[in-house]
C-alpha cells in the first residue's frame, strides 16, 4: 500500500527537515505513535535507530525504524519494521519562498493475517496517514 501527502510549512526548510527526520518526534505529531525514542545516538545519520509503539487497532504494537538514507536538509528515507508490517518512509523537503514543502510517501506491507484484511484497512490507513503529515505541520508552526 502506498500513501502520499503533500504540504506546506510556514518553516524554513533546515528547521522542517531538523525537526522530521528526527523520528523520536514523531508522538508529538502523528496521533497513531503512542511513544517514540532514539536507540542509539550521535547525529542523524545511515544507522540511526528508532523505537515507536504504534496504535493499530486496538492493538500497541511495536515498530523499529532505520535512516537507510539521508540527504541534510532535502530528504530522508526510513525503512521500519514489525511482526505485522514494513514501512519504508520517504520524507522529501523543498524550499518554496520562505516556506517548505514537504512529500510524504509511506509504503506499507503488511504481514501474517493482516496482509488479508488490507483492502478492508485501507481507507483507515489512507486517513491515519494524513493526519499523521498535518499533524506534522501543525506541530510545526504551532
Amino acid at each position: 500500500m502506498r500513501l502520499h501527502e503533500i504540504r506546506r510549512v510556514l518553516r524554513p526548510r533546515s528547521e522542517v527537515f531538523a525537526y522530521a527526520a528526527d523520528f523520536a518526534n514523531t508522538a508529538a505529531w502523528d496521533p497513531a505513535v503512542l511513544s517514540a525514542r532514539r536507540a542509539d545516538s550521535g547525529p542523524l545519520q545511515v544507522g540511526a535507530k528508532f523505537e515507536l509503539e504504534v496504535k493499530f487497532g486496538p492493538a500497541t504494537i511495536p515498530m523499529t525504524y532505520w535512516i537507510t538514507e539521508i540527504e541534510t536538509d532535502y530528504r530522508v528515507l526510513l525503512a521500519g519494521r514489525s511482526k505485522e508490517l514494513d514501512a519504508v518512509d520517504d520524507i522529501r523537503f523543498i524550499d518554496d519562498g520562505e516556506n517548505t514543502v514537504i512529500d510524504y510517501t509511506a509504503h506499507l506491507t503488511f504481514h501474517n493475517f493482516v496482509r488479508w484484511i488490507q483492502p478492508l484497512l485501507r481507507p483507515a490507513i489512507r486517513r491515519a496517514g494524513a493526519r499523521a503529515v498535518d499533524g506534522l505541520v501543525a506541530e510545526l508552526e504551532g
